[in-house]
């Protein structure tokens, strides 16, 4: 089974670094704007990692616009020279929170590709339910394999992305950094180069819970959804995939969050229009259990979402999120 992930969570300056030049490409666009880029590697069932040095340590951070703060696994603290404080809040993620507290720490510095930041306060929680020997399937014949990964020092948050402007490409794998931060400029010329490829803006926000979220609708019955890098699936709750009319059939299996470790019954089913903004993905499949109140939000009408869209549709639909410019691009596989 596929673990579905996402985490509940802090901050830094950055060093200016050399942009990656490649011509006529995407990352040739951004270099010209003055981001640094750096190679992502599909892991662990379809998701993203980024090769890092963490206090001079090698590691690697699973990119997760789920969590609203980069996260260091408890099992890696000793290895990077972490001092631990305690928290009073309760590790958490799809499935409610546990019992486990966080705890926060402060790392000297990141390196990823050509960029380093530094003095990056965090969150430690454990990851040990998650960092089991496993390899994942393969994912599709325009993205690469998945990996094998047989641990996960912890994830790159929201808070850092929106700070430096970066920037996720899902299915070419790379991780663009403005030393400057966030840019108008950088978004408007990102938004007319996507566009003239094709690609459908989808306007992101940060809710009441500091997650991402977009406009979208299932059979028409309008609601949101978290965009999700760190889930490999895309899950909807079972009462709004209920009300808007999807058939949800008997237990399939079993789901697990990374953090704390709560596991849910689950089960596969397909939405016949799903709409995410005024992009349509047809009789899409998704994974259907219970979410948590808290992260749905559902006493609020304004905040209420249906779930996460998860790592299988950004990346096999081309998603470019723009964490600077709060937007989401993505075009079909079958757009020229």
């Amino acid at each position: 089974m596929k673990r579905l992930f996402l985490a509940i969570l802090l901050l830094t300056p950055l060093v200016p670094c050399p942009a990656q030049q490649s011509s006529g490409t995407l990352a040739g666009f951004l270099a010209k704007q003055g981001l640094g880029g750096a190679k992502l590697e599909r892991r662990a069932g379809n998701h993203l990692f980024v090769p890092v040095s963490i206090n001079n340590r090698r590691a690697a951070l699973m990119i997760d616009t789920g969590s609203p703060n980069t996260v260091i696994d408890a099992n890696s603290v000793n290895t990077f020279g972490l001092t631990v404080d305690k928290t009073d809040s309760n590790v958490g993620g799809l499935f409610g929170r546990t019992w486990e507290r966080f705890g926060t720490s402060k790392v000297k510095s990141i390196a990823m590709g050509n960029c380093t930041v530094t003095n990056v306060p965090v969150a430690i929680a454990d990851f040990s339910s998650f960092n089991r020997d496993r390899s994942g399937p393969a994912t599709g014949s325009h993205i690469s394999d998945s990996k094998s990964a047989a641990h996960i020092n912890g994830l790159l948050g929201a808070d850092e992305m929106l700070k430096f402007g970066m920037i996720v490409d899902c299915t070419r794998q790379m991780l663009y950094v403005n030393p400057n931060g966030r840019s108008p400029a950088v978004s408007q010329g990102l938004a007319s180069y996507l566009g003239s490829r094709g690609f459908t803006r989808v306007p992101m926000r940060l809710n009441a819970n500091h997650h991402f979220d977009v406009e979208g609708a299932m059979n028409g019955h309008s609601t949101r959804f978290i965009v999700d890098t760190g889930s490999a699936n895309t899950l909807i709750d079972t009462q709004v995939a209920v009300k808007s009319g999807t058939d949800v059939t008997a237990l399939a299996g079993y789901g697990a969050d990374g953090a704390g470790g709560l596991v849910e019954g689950v089960n596969r089913t397909a939405v016949k229009d799903l709409a995410i903004g005024n992009f349509k993905l047809a009789n899409a499949e998704v994974v259907v259990a219970h979410v948590s109140k808290d992260i749905l939000l559902s006493n609020s009408a304004a905040e209420s979402n249906a779930g996460v869209l998860g790592e299988e549709y950004l990346s096999s639909n081309f998603a470019v999120i723009e964490v600077g410019g709060m937007a989401l691009y993505l075009r079909h596989p079958d757009s020229r």
